[in-house]
């Protein structure tokens, strides 16, 4: 093989090498301390199936595609203000387990770690959306929406 021939080849190899790594989907990036309410369901599980019953669980679905592309979403999903997508899965959807009682991925990997959590989340973390910059807001009464909220054991 003359030196032309080689270097062509070497050429076309990094190049075909470099197509098929960057045709690889990367993991998707994970805002730190987040373990999305699946990892909450594996141990709290009647917890979970009350909270999928409300209207937390259900809030990204309330929003147009356009609201979506809006600030309205930082109240309609958990953790960042925008989507966590991993493929076309939305793994921030709804007011989930950690927009309430605090990011958990601490707590999912070691359960006896309880670092960063609440049981009973104060009225100021509700109140972050519940307040009158929201389109539909009619008051908030923090004692009076707790039992509205999910079973809680």
């Amino acid at each position: 093989m003359n030196f032309r021939t080689s270097i062509a080849a070497s050429v076309l190899a990094v190049g075909v090498f470099t197509a098929a790594a960057l045709a690889q989907d990367p993991a998707p990036p994970q805002p730190p301390g987040y373990a999305w309410a699946d990892s909450c369901r594996s141990c709290h599980q009647a917890i979970y199936d009350a909270w999928a019953k409300t209207k937390h669980a259900t809030a990204l679905d309330r929003l147009s595609g356009g609201e979506q592309e809006k600030e309205c979403i930082g109240c309609h999903v958990t953790g960042p203000r925008n989507r966590v997508l991993d493929g076309r899965k939305v793994l921030n959807r709804g007011v989930q387990c950690e927009a309430c009682h605090g990011a958990g991925a601490a707590h999912a990997a070691d359960p006896t770690s309880r670092t960063g959590l609440v049981k009973v989340p104060p009225e100021s973390r509700c109140q972050q959306c519940h307040n009158d910059r929201g389109p539909h807001f009619r008051g908030f009464w923090y004692d009076a929406m707790k039992s509205f909220s999910h079973k809680t054991s």
